[in-house]
C-alpha cells in the first residue's frame, strides 16, 4: 500500500481468482471421484443380484444336487426368459454366450457355480481385455493346434480321423 493503491487491488484480486480455481478444481476431482465410486457400486450390486438370482435358480436346474453346472443345466437356464434377462441388465450377450458353451465347460462335464459365474462375468461387453485374456487365447490356440496336427498326423497314416 505504501508504492500505489492500484497494486494492492491487483494481488487481491490475484488472490481471489487463484482461490476459486483451486476450489474449482478439487471440486472437479472430487465430483469425478463420486462419479466413479457410484459407476463400482452400481456394478458390483448388479452382479450381486445377478449371482444371487442364479443361486435362487439353480436348485430347480440342478437336477443331480451337485452344486455343479452341466451342461444341459447351462442350456435351461438359458432357456429362462427371467436369467436371460438378467444376464442381460448386467451386460452378458446371451446370443453370444450360448456358442460359448463349449469355451465355459471347456472339455469338462460339469465346471463349479463360482468358475460359472466367474466365466460368464468375464464374457461381458463391458469388460476390457487383459493380458491374461492375451494368455488365455494363446494357451487355448496352442491346445487346438496340437488337437489337428495329432488328427492331421493320424489322417497322414491312413488312419480314419476322429471328429
Amino acid at each position: 500500500l505504501a508504492e500505489h493503491w492500484f497494486y494492492y487491488v491487483v494481488v487481491l484480486i490475484y488472490l481471489l481468482l487463484g482461490s476459486l480455481t483451486v476450489m474449482n478444481m478439487l471440486i472437479g476431482v472430487i465430483c469425478e471421484v463420486v462419479s466413479v465410486v457410484a459407476q463400482v457400486e452400481k456394478e458390483e450390486m448388479a452382479v450381486e443380484a445377478m449371482k444371487y438370482k442364479i443361486r435362487s435358480m439353480l436348485p430347480q436346474l440342478d437336477a443331480d444336487g451337485n452344486q455343479m453346472v452341466s451342461m444341459d443345466e447351462f442350456k435351461q437356464l438359458l432357456e429362462s426368459p427371467s436369467a436371460a434377462h438378467m444376464l442381460q441388465d448386467v451386460g452378458v450377450d446371451v446370443v453370444a454366450l450360448v456358442d460359448f458353451g463349449d469355451f465355459i465347460f471347456n472339455n469338462r462335464e460339469e465346471v463349479s457355480f463360482s468358475l460359472f459365474i466367474e466365466t460368464v462375468l468375464q464374457l461381458r461387453g463391458t469388460n476390457t481385455a487383459t493380458v491374461k485374456d492375451v494368455v488365455d487365447m494363446r494357451k487355448f490356440i496352442l491346445r487346438e493346434l496340437a488337437s489337428m496336427e495329432s488328427r492331421l498326423g493320424l489322417y497322414d497314416r491312413g488312419q480314419q480321423m476322429p471328429l
